[in-house]
């Protein structure tokens, strides 16, 4: 049965036992599997049989949970909207004015119930009127923490209980524990302004984990801001500005300086530069002239440019990184299952906890009132959300950094893949390499009546149609030298040894010596000063090799140092090629690598790669390539990096894409994935940590051997504030530089 990928925007959710809850309920549907539902991102993901399951019935799954879905199609988020409904400025948003309201009526209702005892002046009051003025004090908390009660006490009764179930039974219990004794014409202290100020610290927790949460997924956000809101059309002769959106293939476009390339495309006249360093992270401008292809988004900043645009909407090079960014940033990587199993039992162990401490304390004669505080205390300094935070949101600020850095990862399994690397393997040609191959020797064989332009035209006219590096190389310059190509027939691309075809009746054959010697051809013998460090294209006539042709490339400028980082990072490098030992070997010497594999097949890459990864079991191996042609050597490696894929970034076979050629971003992009891995790693550590310390304590445990207890209030402030650095830390990777 055929899958499908769906993506749900869910609103409503306040911690992680929420998502927990409707990735339970979703993953029991039938035809849903791979089911994740990201808090941080406020993100469902799944996989769903195009038969059996639908959009609506997920939908309705949500819904019965208590919360609202959304099926996300094109783009993650329309222009000029946001990922948060509480988004903006502190003064407006409304998780802000609710706390203000809270703590507001919570410090007056604090003030009321604790002047007779701190001998704070007030008006002399009765006890039914204390009690009615702190009551109408409370009814505006509870008015705006309303939330807990409306989602928490609907998720209890369905028996699928989370935070704001723990927040409406604390602060329940402490109102009905205050209540009945007065029915009952008792005096007894009331808990009221324990009530306000659980509910006040948590609506200022929540605040700020909103308000961190936006920055930390700010990514998006800054992508979408890249798009300009109108472009200059010419048709029929005539300027006119238009949306973006009415922007279609083909149309011309004008772009003056300071302004942005409204689409792709490519250039017809003019020249001038462009800062593309929201694509590629490099802020040096890159020249630009007729024939050359520009960017939606970058900037052009000097002359006037007239361009075509050639791709538009969705699918720009811009749309497809803000799709991959989202996509990977609603992932989850392995090492958040942990959390998230536990995230799915928390809430009924605390309640449980919570229970024990009442009975226990209660027993032992401390009295109910003093039980009653440590459960309270219990129920709210839990905090399933600092958990459950822990990996999204480092994951979202780190793919989202090196979105900004032109890395872009697929996903949370690659980024901690990546982290874990230990052996990098890079391909030569346009990897290491510039892949700017040029002809440097053209030897006919001893004894043969051709020329070195004859020989070049054979060879020339063999190559035409191929678009292998090596023979645009030999294509360009004929070309160049003017020489006429005669037609060829019959063309057998031979992968990794050359190429078959007819000639005017003849039989050519081009390509690596091996290919010759396993035709049973005889090589001619050249001193080997001739072909120092080149790459050689033998070509043969009806069976009789006729000479060779010697081509060279040349080692990326910035190799050896990008190279240099990586040893520097305890990383094994290995070079694979297919061509010549004795050039491939010239290149690694430059570029700083030990082990060299060369003359391999393109299917030999792969099995190269397994047979590293044996080598060396349990750790993990990168193999670094152009995503296209390595596509086989990619895949077999435990993580993919393509170089250069800025105008190929959704069919390049790989896990981590890097927009531009510099080989500095490979060292940056491993750098980023260890250091993210190192903030998920923390942050599971403090939340762990806080739940395994908090708990006992707020339940009484030290004040069993005569240490403090832990008052209810600010048991709510350390859980608001749990989550609180769980975001903050994970924000760290926001000011990530690459060493």
């Amino acid at each position: 049965m055929p899958k499908v990928k769906l993506s749900f925007t869910i609103t409503g959710m306040h911690c992680t036992s929420c998502a927990a809850n409707i990735q339970q309920a979703v993953r029991k549907l039938p035809g849903a599997t791979e089911v994740y539902v990201n808090f941080a991102a406020r993100l469902l993901t799944l996989q769903a049989e195009t038969g059996t399951l639908t959009p609506e019935r997920i939908i309705a799954a949500v819904q019965h949970c208590g919360f609202t879905a959304t099926l996300q199609q094109g783009q993650p988020y329309a222009p000029g909207s946001s990922p948060d409904p509480d988004d903006g400025a502190a003064g407006k948003s409304p998780a802000w004015r609710r706390f203000l309201v809270a703590a507001a009526f919570s410090a007056g209702l604090s003030y009321v119930a604790m002047h007779p005892m701190l001998g704070l002046p007030f008006v002399p009051l009765s006890q039914t009127q204390s009690l009615l003025l702190q009551m109408s004090l409370l009814l505006p908390v509870l008015l705006a923490g309303r939330e807990f009660y409306r989602t928490g006490i609907p998720a209890l009764l369905r028996g699928v209980p989370n935070m704001d179930t723990l927040i409406a039974i604390g602060t329940v219990a402490a109102i009905i524990y205050s209540l009945r004794p007065h029915a009952a014409g008792q005096a007894q202290h009331l808990y009221f302004d324990t009530a306000g100020m659980i509910i006040a610290f948590v609506l200022l927790g929540r605040f700020l984990e909103e308000r961190s949460r936006r920055r930390a997924s700010g990514a998006i956000r800054a992508l979408l801001d890249l798009r300009p809101e109108t472009a200059r059309v010419v048709r029929d002769g005539q300027e006119a500005l238009v949306p973006v959106s009415a922007i279609r293939c083909d149309d011309v476009l004008r772009v003056l300086p300071g302004e942005k390339f409204p689409a792709d495309g490519m250039v017809l006249e003019g020249r001038s530069s462009v800062d593309e360093s929201m694509l590629t992270g490099e802020h040096l401008p890159v020249e630009k002239g007729p024939g050359d292809t520009v960017t939606g988004a970058t900037i052009n900043q000097q002359g006037v440019l007239l361009c075509r645009a050639t791709q538009v909407g969705e699918q720009t090079i811009l749309a497809q990184i803000i799709r991959l960014v989202a996509e990977a940033q609603g992932t989850r990587p392995p090492i958040a299952r942990l959390a998230d199993a536990v995230s799915g039992y928390f809430v009924w162990f605390v309640l449980l906890t919570a229970a024990v401490s009442y009975a226990a304390w209660s027993l032992a004669g401390a009295g109910s009132s003093q039980a009653l505080q440590f459960a309270l205390a219990v129920l709210v300094i839990a905090c399933p959300c600092a958990l459950g935070l822990a990996t999204p949101i480092a994951l979202i600020v780190g793919i989202g950094r090196g979105a900004g850095q032109g890395i872009l990862i697929r996903n949370g399994k690659a980024l901690e893949a990546a982290a874990k690397v230990r052996t990098v393997i890079f391909d030569k040609t346009g990897t290491l390499t510039l892949g700017r191959l040029a002809v440097r020797v053209i030897l006919p064989a001893p004894g043969s009546n051709i020329s070195a332009d004859a020989l070049l035209a054979l060879a020339a006219g063999a190559e035409a149609q191929s678009g292998h590096p090596l023979a645009q190389a030999i294509c360009a310059a004929a070309a160049q030298r003017g020489l006429a190509l005669a037609p060829v027939s019959e063309v057998q691309e031979l992968p990794g040894m050359g190429l078959r075809c007819r000639q005017n009746g003849r039989e050519l054959l081009l390509g690596a010596e091996r290919l010759l010697r396993a035709e049973g051809m005889t090589v001619p013998h050249w001193p080997e000063q001739e072909f120092s460090a080149l790459s050689l294209i033998y070509v043969a006539v009806d069976g009789i090799c006729q000479g060779v042709i010697g081509l060279s490339d040349t080692i990326r400028p910035e190799a050896r140092a990008a190279l240099s980082r990586l040893r520097e990072m305890g990383l094994q490098l290995v070079l694979l090629t297919g061509d010549r030992r004795e050039s491939a070997r010239q290149i690694a010497a430059a570029a700083g690598i030990d082990r060299l594999e060369a003359e391999l097949l393109p299917g030999a890459k792969a099995a190269m790669v397994g047979a590293i990864q044996r080598e060396q079991p349990g750790q993990l191996v990168a193999m670094v390539g152009d995503g296209i042609n390595d596509a086989p050597a990619l895949a077999q490696a435990d993580v993919g990096i393509a170089v250069g894929g800025g105008t190929d970034i959704a069919r390049a076979a790989a896990d981590i894409v890097l927009i531009s050629n510099d080989l500095h971003q490979v060292a940056t992009a491993l750098a980023l994935s260890r250091a993210t891995l190192r903030i998920i790693r923390q942050n599971l550590a403090w939340a762990l940590a806080y739940n395994l310390l908090g708990i006992p304590l707020a339940a009484g445990v030290l004040q069993v051997f005569g240490g403090p207890g832990l008052n209810p209030a600010f048991a709510a402030l350390a859980m608001a504030f749990s989550s609180v650095a769980v975001v903050t830390n994970a924000l760290r990777l926001k000011s990530f530089r690459a060493g």
